[in-house]
């Protein structure tokens, strides 16, 4: 059974294209965009900008714009999970609710990742945060670090970056594990849907 998983905010900046990058190239998926930016040059013969998005038969990972495309309702019903990256600002998270209650009506596998977390200013987003746990689905913080930008200016993924020396482990080492959550997520939801269980 063919596995999509869909990065979808209406909200930009939420590093949406560098995570759905980053999923794509360590799950050996296509990624296909709808959206304007270097993942032809990053990830060649893999990646492709679309003028008209359109759910494909096979293993996929879509970078979906903030806005609604002719065939964007057949890729969210077509997707194993929706993936919706945000960051803590009271607009990103207006918007990341809004997007959420739209999408799940067709896809019930929605992951909200928080991006850019600062673990000494969740107390000052707190009212936010229960706004986004309200909506009943799963959330995945993901700290600050470099190697989100890193991984996108260089074209290798967050798995390589940490992989690349004792020190990059050492320097990455949370960001990763909140990265493996992520893998650990889209993996599970895969093998429900395969499975039936």
């Amino acid at each position: 059974m063919n596995n999509v998983i869909t990065f979808f905010n209406k909200k930009g900046g939420t590093g949406k294209t560098s995570l759905a990058f980053s999923i794509a190239k360590d799950f050996n998926y296509p990624l296909l965009s709808n959206d304007d930016s270097v993942i032809e040059e990053i990830y060649p013969n893999k990646a492709k900008i679309m003028d008209k998005v359109e759910l494909i038969e096979h293993d996929v990972v879509y970078d979906l714009g903030g806005y609604i495309d002719p065939g964007i309702i057949d890729i969210f019903k077509g997707s194993h999970a929706i993936v919706v990256p945000t960051t803590l600002d009271i607009n990103s998270i207006k918007r990341t609710i809004n997007t959420v209650m739209e999408v799940h009506r067709y896809c019930d596998n929605i992951l909200i990742i928080i991006n850019r977390v600062k673990k000494d200013k969740l107390a000052k987003y707190k009212q936010s945060l229960q706004a986004l746990e309200g909506l009943g689905k799963d959330i995945i913080h993901l700290r600050e670090s470099e190697i989100i930008t890193n991984s996108i200016h260089s074209g290798k993924t967050i798995t390589e970056l940490y992989g690349e020396s004792g020190l990059t482990k050492s320097q990455y080492k949370g960001v990763f594990q909140d990265y493996a959550k992520i893998i650990k997520w889209l993996k599970k939801v895969d093998e429900v849907d395969e499975y039936g269980i």
